[in-house]
């Protein structure tokens, strides 16, 4: 317990001395390290639902999976421990397990109810990705293989930047200079996540590299694909998002973007901070499971989906990310959206299984753990 303190109180000293004063106030005011109830305290977009509401199936027997299914604990003693007891020793507050579109699982921990909005942190982005192939298959964007500069023109007289394409952006190896650690408080990551101007950090912002040089995961690069979205349609990512995914895949309720700011140069944190019912977010698995299409209309090209499910190390591109998609083990084809604390979009196409994990502040996860754990699950089913 001292330990932790200790790490909160250095935490907040070095965010004192980094971010300007107004996100310090920002910051210290919510306890200085990101959190679920973050959103709550940040200006917000409403993206609204609209007609029928599709839902899983939810069978009336229950099958038991919380008791019968055993998970190896990360203890250093680790023992087998039931999946009930694996989501409350994990900080889990919401887990589902759905496959051939039934809800086959679903545990609910520290007050959260499926009525529940729960923050994405980082699983935002393949919603970004997602909205740019639209923007593609309606023309609005020509191809990704064109150049930022082309979309916005701010950046055309930044020295390198018109050599960096949206593909770029999108398989984050645009080569820009960006600090990433969310629990950092003196990186770029924290500024962005706090910060009130992000259209300013967007412009004063330099390069580390050419771009296809090496890969840098950047919130920034996501920021600025949601800004060309926003250019292409003259709305907002929020309104898009609206029209071309909620709305149509019938999320049972609406959701928020978090913004940076009240004002009219308000511009949504479209690196993170999308909140929604965890059914909802499973909706975009289940969108990737069936090639795009929702009951019969083609939301997304199945040639987007193929491509930003598949590795492509193109560029010096990783071959385990693609489009904002975690990739692998490539033997099953999986696929998963990740966001800080272990939220998870887990997408498992061999046997049509989708998993959506929430939890809130435990600094002590690790990504590769929580595939690992997936895959103990998945191989009991």
């Amino acid at each position: 317990m001292k330990s932790k303190k200790l790490f909160k109180y250095f935490f907040l000293v070095v965010l004192f001395s980094t971010l300007s004063s107004c996100d310090v106030l920002r910051s210290l005011r919510y306890g200085g390290i990101p959190s679920q109830s973050d959103y709550k305290h940040f200006p917000q977009r409403v993206v609204n639902n609209e007609g029928p509401v599709y839902n899983f199936f939810k069978s009336s027997k229950d099958s038991h999976l919380g008791t019968k299914i055993g998970v190896i604990n990360r203890d250093f003693n680790s023992t087998n421990v039931s999946l009930d007891s694996f989501t409350t020793l994990h900080k889990t507050v919401t887990f589902l397990i759905i496959r051939n579109d039934s809800i086959v699982y679903e545990k609910y921990n520290k007050g959260y109810t499926s009525n529940s909005l729960v923050s994405s942190f980082s699983m935002a982005k393949p919603f970004v990705s997602t909205l740019i192939g639209i923007a593609i298959d309606e023309g609005k964007i020509k191809s990704e293989n064109d150049f930022i500069v082309d979309y916005l023109s701010e950046f055309k007289n930044k020295t390198g930047w018109e050599q960096i394409t949206i593909k770029n952006l999108l398989q984050h190896t645009s080569g820009i200079r960006f600090t990433n650690s969310e629990l950092d408080p003196a990186s770029d990551n924290a500024a962005f996540y706090w910060g009130d101007n992000l259209r300013a950090r967007m412009l004063n912002l330099t390069l580390e590299c050419p771009p296809n040089t090496k890969f840098r995961y950047s919130s920034e690069n996501t920021l600025l694909l949601g800004y060309i979205i926003e250019k292409v349609t003259g709305g907002t990512i929020s309104k898009y998002l609206e029209d071309k995914i909620w709305k149509p895949l019938g999320m049972e309720a609406p959701a928020s973007w978090s913004l940076d700011r009240k004002d009219d140069k308000a511009i949504e944190k479209s690196f993170c901070c999308l909140q929604a019912r965890a059914i909802d977010f499973a909706k975009l698995g289940r969108l990737y499971l069936n090639g795009g299409n929702w009951i019969g209309n083609q939301i997304v090209s199945k040639k987007w989906i193929e491509y930003s499910t598949h590795s492509d190390p193109s560029g010096n591109n990783k071959h385990f990310y693609n489009n904002n998609w975690g990739i692998g083990p490539l033997k099953y084809g999986s696929y998963f959206a990740v966001g800080l604390f272990g939220q998870y979009l887990y997408v498992y196409p061999e046997k049509n299984i989708i998993i959506v994990r929430f939890g809130d502040t435990e600094t002590s996860n690790h990504p590769n753990y929580w595939q690992e754990v997936f895959l103990q699950i998945i191989d009991q089913m």
